[in-house]
């Protein structure tokens, strides 16, 4: 069964984050949602989703240790 790993608004942050996950050997999926913001507009968000529950934990350490690179 899928898990929704992460949901973001950047769509170029998701695109390198599901890269980095699929280099790595998981297997990712990428759904987009809109969302209606407070202001009345609408917008995008990519939601990863990992195929496989019991590669969870180890993908997850994967994205925080990607964002924690990245907000250095």
């Amino acid at each position: 069964m899928a898990r929704k790993i992460y949901t973001t608004n950047d769509q170029l942050l998701g695109s390198y984050l599901r890269n980095l996950l699929e280099s790595a050997g998981y297997s990712v999926l990428t759904q987009k949602t809109r969302v209606e913001l407070a202001q009345g507009g609408m917008d995008w968000n990519s939601e990863l989703w990992l195929i496989r529950d019991c590669e969870l934990a180890k993908a997850q350490q994967i994205v925080q240790q990607a964002l924690s690179r990245e907000s250095a």
